[in-house]
């Protein structure tokens, strides 16, 4: 059996004897270039870009984070100045109107729908890039595919859902992000601000961790040696009979 989370992997393995193999999703190497975006790395007068990139629903609307980001901006000038929060892909008006209602209609950049060698590129360049989850229980075992692509862009992975679902396990693991509850306002507040702080610095970065279990063609390699095993096995068995 092969599970794609590592907690539907454990469930699997409750109901049956069956081996149950981890093969999570992944992201191409060939889109990530080697090598960081020193830019994103913040400094003087860079503004501190918070980034979504793909499919952004409505009930998965990360109210919490706009009013943090609101009660910030009403704090600090500066932030409220360099403040960019950028959407590339689809979003629904719903979120669109909950960031203007929250104060953060100048702090907007709606990139609309982009080719994926943009949206990497934004990945790329951003600040702290956002995950949030759809407040459903069932995405607590969810692993979103864009997840593997927001950790190869070596920037902070910001993803609100359950601190304890699969993503959170991921994120911790490979220590690329932090996983918040969608209503922690607190923790989200503390998150920002040490990010904001970083990035005044230029010293916004994510740890140089090795994540290259997740490339598609390691991944490849390990289904491989999976189909490898159970063939041989298949095989031994036959001489037996």
């Amino acid at each position: 059996v092969v599970a794609v989370s590592p907690l539907v992997q454990q469930e699997f393995q409750t109901m049956t004897r069956t081996p149950v193999e981890l093969i999570t999703n992944g992201y191409d190497e060939c889109d990530f270039p080697e090598g960081r975006d020193k830019d994103a790395a913040g400094g003087e007068d860079k503004d501190f870009i918070i980034t979504h990139t793909g499919l952004f629903a409505a009930d998965g609307n990360p109210t919490a984070l706009w009013e943090t980001l609101s009660v910030i901006c009403s704090e600090d000038d500066e932030f409220k100045t360099r403040l960019k929060i950028r959407l590339v892909g689809k979003t629904d008006a719903q979120i669109i109107s909950a960031i203007k209602e929250a104060g953060l209609e100048e702090n907007l950049i709606d990139m609309g729908y982009q080719p994926h060698n943009v949206a990497v590129e934004q990945q790329r360049e951003a600040s702290v890039l956002i995950l949030p989850l759809r407040k459903e229980p069932e995405y607590k075992a969810v692993l979103p595919g864009k997840l593997f692509e927001y950790m190869a862009s070596q920037r902070p992975v910001l993803g609100i859902g359950q601190p304890d679902g699969a993503m959170a396990m991921i994120l911790d693991d490979t220590r690329t992000g932090v996983t918040i509850d969608w209503e922690d306002r607190e923790s989200l507040r503390k998150f920002i601000l040490d990010c904001w702080n970083r990035h005044k610095k230029g010293e916004l970065m994510t740890e140089d961790t090795d994540i290259s279990r997740f490339t598609r063609r390691n991944l490849t390699r390990r289904m491989a040696q999976l189909f490898n095993v159970i063939l041989s096995a298949s095989e031994g068995s036959e001489k037996r009979n």
